[in-house]
């Protein structure tokens, strides 16, 4: 009789522990309102995959891998000049934050292609993002996402830019 009760005192106990979040593990939260718009005069899309990595030698060509990646994109309307926001997480995740020193050292890349512009060159310099996998069943595959990316000039400038981000992501039809 000791014994089950020991053994019963150890399952309760193992169930009770085992079911407890990490210390370091909080829930992400982002609300729904106060979205950011397109910018003036271009086309935006919130699209992620999952199974891809950062392709070589330019991130914009995705590759198979084991990451999911979220890709903010504004293109203006003759498709000349666009902006890029690739954020890369772990595949399985139902929510993540990243910190500045996460984004710095390359979950989060930038790319402003445009082959006849006149632009100064920008590379991410800090940032931070979160997101989360929404509910609902017709809406399983869209995730919220809300963070900042801070650019710098890839030569030594005063000039600074940011994007802030805060919008629904949904799966991106065409994949690879």
């Amino acid at each position: 009789m000791k014994t089950i009760f020991n053994l019963s005192f150890f399952l309760i106990l193992l169930s009770v522990f085992s079911c407890k979040k990490s210390p370091n593990e909080k829930k992400v939260e982002i609300t729904g309102d106060n979205l950011t718009g397109c910018p003036t005069d271009m086309t935006c899309t919130y699209l992620y995959q999952d199974g891809v990595d950062f392709g070589e030698p330019s991130f914009l060509n995705l590759k198979k891998g084991n990451f999911k990646i979220f890709k903010y994109s504004a293109v203006l309307g003759n498709g000349f000049y666009a902006k890029h926001v690739y954020i890369r997480v772990p595949l399985n995740a139902a929510q993540f934050e990243l910190n500045n020193a996460q984004v710095v050292e390359g979950a989060v890349r930038y790319a402003n292609p445009c082959a006849t512009c006149d632009l100064v060159g920008l590379k991410v310099t800090g940032g931070h993002f979160k997101g989360v996998k929404t509910a609902g069943s017709s809406q399983s595959r869209r995730w919220l996402l809300e963070g900042k990316v801070y650019l710098g000039t890839l030569v030594p400038s005063a000039y600074q830019d940011s994007i802030y981000i805060k919008q629904y992501f949904a799966a991106d039809p065409v994949g690879l």
